[in-house]
């Protein structure tokens, strides 16, 4: 009889009792779910193949702005026909400019102080479209530099003497150019001449890329 009873409590002990081991499958479905929240709230990092591309994309714009920079230079100081008499010139002045070039960026800014009043730095003193012209530092709330002449000459038939017309300032950067100042000589106005200097001007931008 003690056996009989002994056996019996232990078969009911081992029907109520659960096992305290989880199965594998839920083991490896609870792991699975841990490992995906954690990833979503981790912070992304950037592989080294994109940064790399981003360094590619910014040095094709450097690339780009560098070879319309060059293609502009290539024009500087040509003469460029635009009528029988009518002479285009883009000129920028630098340390090792020609007397020849300085003096027609003297007359420029002679044509650009019979349209303007002059302005002066109040820092400096100094005649700011001078500054842009001849491309001159300026002060840390004045950044003048990097700036080219349009001018616009007229050829006298006789003696073969260049008259300045009207003259202009732009700079170009990033793909995009400005013109602050466009001056039309008093004796020339009315003419047309400013239209045929800036569709000139938007022309040979457009050539090397510069659509603004």
């Amino acid at each position: 009889m003690k056996r009989k009873r002994a056996f019996t409590m232990a078969s009911s002990w081992s029907s109520t009792v659960k096992p305290s081991r989880v199965p594998e499958e839920e083991s490896v479905r609870c792991w699975e779910s841990k490992t995906a929240s954690s990833n979503r709230t981790r912070p992304q990092i950037q592989s080294r193949s994109r940064r790399g591309s981003k360094t590619r994309n910014i040095n094709d714009v450097l690339k780009d702005e560098r070879s319309k920079i060059y293609g502009i230079n290539r024009i500087l100081g040509t003469p460029i026909p635009v009528s029988n008499n009518l002479t285009w010139r883009l000129l920028k002045s630098h340390m090792r400019i020609e007397s020849f070039y300085c003096t027609k960026l003297h007359s420029a800014l002679n044509a650009i102080h019979e349209c303007f009043e002059p302005s002066k730095d109040p820092y400096t003193n100094r005649d700011i479209a001078e500054d842009i012209v001849f491309d001159l530092e300026s002060n840390f709330e004045l950044n003048l530099r990097g700036f080219y002449t349009v001018v616009l000459e007229r050829r006298d038939d006789d003696d073969g003497h260049e008259e300045m017309v009207g003259a202009a300032t732009v700079r170009i950067n990033k793909g995009v150019a400005e013109v602050p100042l466009v001056a039309t000589r008093p004796q020339f106005r009315r003419l047309g001449m400013c239209r045929i200097l800036m569709n000139e001007l938007e022309n040979r931008l457009m050539e090397f890329g510069i659509e603004r």
